[in-house]
């Protein structure tokens, strides 16, 4: 009897394997104590895998952030699309969701702390056009099919303010530590003209 071979993971199957096990590095070590080899020994794959995939481990800094950013994009289009009759109670629920949610990842602490390597900060300040236009390109997809009636251009300018608050919450926590709902509430009172 022959026995089945295994089944050959997916690119998006070993880069979620990848992500996950970069994740778990994050939260026993610093960035600058995380190899290559360990990512790749604990996801499953080879080293050269990691180095045809993402070319270096600020690529693979880089290509974190961003699945990390259409994580919480996907949790915020849920949130929206639940509040589409009340546009300040969805964006109210979503921002919520992002400022709780985001901050449990280990990079987001690493950066908030203090305690983060340069590449890391580099990915969310002086290199951070990927993070910012993939974020609002998808905040735009959200308006726009949760509120079609919301000008394209509104979409887009709201879109982009969005991105840029979301990205400035990972480099600085809230001033005077104020609740993620309080702060919520309040970009939401601003913003939501935009879409009224």
């Amino acid at each position: 009897m022959q026995v089945p071979r295994a089944r050959r993971r997916s690119a998006s199957e070993r880069s979620a394997a990848v992500f996950d096990a970069l994740r778990n590095l994050l939260l026993e070590h610093p960035w600058g104590d995380v190899t290559l080899e360990a990512v790749a020994r604990d996801a499953g794959v080879s080293r050269q895998t990691l180095y045809n995939a993402f070319g270096s481990r600020y690529g693979l800094a880089q290509a974190y952030a961003l699945a990390l950013a259409d994580a919480l994009c996907d949790l915020i289009a849920v949130t929206i699309a639940e509040h589409a009759d009340d546009p300040r109670a969805g964006l109210e629920a979503a921002l919520t969701l992002y400022l709780e949610t985001s901050v449990q990842d280990p990079l987001i602490q690493r950066v908030r702390s203090g305690d983060a390597h340069h590449d890391l900060v580099r990915v969310v300040t002086t290199d951070a056009a990927p993070l910012l236009g993939r974020v609002a390109e998808r905040f735009e997809e959200v308006v726009r099919s949760t509120w079609p009636v919301v000008p394209a251009e509104r979409a887009q300018v709201l879109a982009r303010t969005l991105a840029r608050i979301a990205v400035s919450y990972v480099t600085m926590p809230p001033e005077h530590d104020e609740p993620p709902a309080a702060l919520a509430a309040g970009l939401a009172a601003l913003l939501a003209p935009t879409i009224d």
